[in-house]
């Protein structure tokens, strides 16, 4: 077996979530495996766990300045291959791999190109976690198609079924996301169930599972929403993922995106999948092949796919206990044979281990420095001049924003003098009618 030395940048504003469990689980796998790997992140929680589980670490704030010093630290180590995740990630990673002339893999997890048609000769392989994701991409950059493969997110070994538990009169229901700004999709969604009136004469608790910027927005208008319902939220929070299993155990149903989904569905709970992107509904065998092709809601067009109501109508469908139980078994069994998480990764290991045996493509970096200085200097300029007309902009909407409260403050003292002269009018008119009714 082929020992590798695997650099994984990676990039994230959330201190945790389903792209760090995506990594967490590859890294588990690798270091299992005997490989060496460094992750370069961020500091915070996940960072921590990374050493925890035996990752090496390379921390940084990936602003320019800091990177440059990263950059030289890593160049001198002896990496094979880098599988780098987007954005900010894929910059450093794909810099890395060029200079070294080692292989370069990037993984797409959503419904984005991350400009891949700038650097796709560069690649060696691209990996989408979805059928729909993949060909979003190569309709963008037909250029990759035979580079492209895909592995989808997979649940792991801890997530299964329990024990049937007898029929109660209250159904549980989950909801589970982040919750942030870029999930507003998904709590509007699950906000549209909570307000439809078929829901609301149900016996249904909720849990919730998640946290995030948007919670006490979002916790106020979920609790209005069940006012004189009989139903109640109970709030679990932000979990560990070692304490999934056991909370999501208590649900009927789950509702969720992505990787959520998958797991509530590993469980054997009848599953809604709505996503960052789009509504997906009841996950069933009718419906299961296009809706993971989404990877679950991360492909579509959030508001413009979704009628108010839908959701409302699969809650419904699940008041039946035997749709519920079927739907059960169906759901824990296509996990088994299709999502697993040991069959994503050791997927994963066969790329990396291809890309390195089949080498990278060399570059000429001196041939190619000219072209590369000349992009980093106009991109350098033209950023200065969105600076500069940024600010300008800026300048000019405060002197309108001055001008404004300015004529404001002249219309109010326009308007309390109205009131004034309309005062005085007033009793100038009294005063008229008054000598009138005496001259009579």
């Amino acid at each position: 077996m082929l020992i590798m030395n695997i650099l994984l940048p990676v990039f994230f504003h959330s201190a945790m979530g389903g792209l760090h469990l995506h990594i967490l689980s590859s890294l588990k796998v690798f270091l299992r495996e005997g490989h060496e790997v460094t992750v370069v992140c961020k500091p915070g929680p996940f960072a921590d766990e990374v050493r925890k589980l035996g990752g090496q670490v390379v921390e940084t704030d990936y602003s320019s300045e800091d990177v440059q010093c990263v950059i030289d630290q890593i160049r001198s180590q002896p990496f094979d291959v880098v599988y780098a995740h987007p954005f900010d990630a894929r910059q450093f990673g794909l810099a890395v791999a060029e200079a070294n002339a080692i292989p370069f893999v990037l993984v797409i997890h959503g419904m984005y190109y991350d400009e891949i048609e700038q650097y796709h000769p560069s690649v060696s392989r691209v990996i989408a976690v979805s059928e729909r994701i993949a060909t979003h991409l190569t309709e963008h950059c037909p250029e990759i198609e035979s580079k492209l493969t895909v592995i989808p997110n997979g649940v792991d070994a801890t997530f299964v079924p329990s024990e049937e538990t007898s029929p109660s009169e209250r159904i549980v229901g989950l909801f589970t996301s982040r919750l942030d700004a870029d999930k507003l999709f998904i709590l509007d969604v699950f906000l549209d169930a909570l307000e439809d009136e078929t829901v609301r004469s149900l016996p249904i608790d909720w849990l919730i599972i998640g946290d995030g910027t948007q919670r006490d927005k979002y916790a106020e208008r979920y609790e209005a929403a069940l006012a004189g319902t009989g139903q109640n939220i109970e709030w679990l929070g932000w979990l560990e993922q070692s304490q999934l299993p056991e909370a999501m155990r208590r649900a009927d149903f789950v509702i969720g995106p992505g990787r959520s989904a998958l797991e509530g569905m590993a469980l054997g709970k009848p599953t809604i999948a709505v996503g960052s992107k789009s509504y997906q509904g009841l996950v069933t065998p009718s419906t299961w092949q296009d809706i993971a092709s989404t990877n679950f809601g991360g492909i579509g067009n959030k508001y413009e796919g979704y009628s108010p109501g839908q959701i409302g109508e699969a809650i419904l469908e699940l008041m039946d206990e035997t749709k519920r139980r079927n739907l059960a078994s169906f759901s824990a069994t296509l996990v088994d044979q299709h999502f697993r998480d040991e069959q994503s990764q050791q997927r994963l290991l066969e790329v990396l281990e291809q890309v390195i045996e089949e080498g990278a493509r060399e570059i000429d970096l001196v041939e190619r420095y000219p072209h590369i200085r000349y992009d980093q200097l106009h991109a350098r300029r033209s950023n200065r001049i969105c600076t500069w007309k940024l600010t300008d902009r800026e300048q000019r909407l405060e002197e309108t924003r001055d001008e404004l409260v300015t004529t404001k403050r002249q219309l109010d003292q326009m308007l309390m003098m109205n009131e004034e002269q309309s005062l005085e009018i007033e009793k100038l008119r009294m005063e008229l009618q008054r000598l009138s009714d005496e001259t009579e």
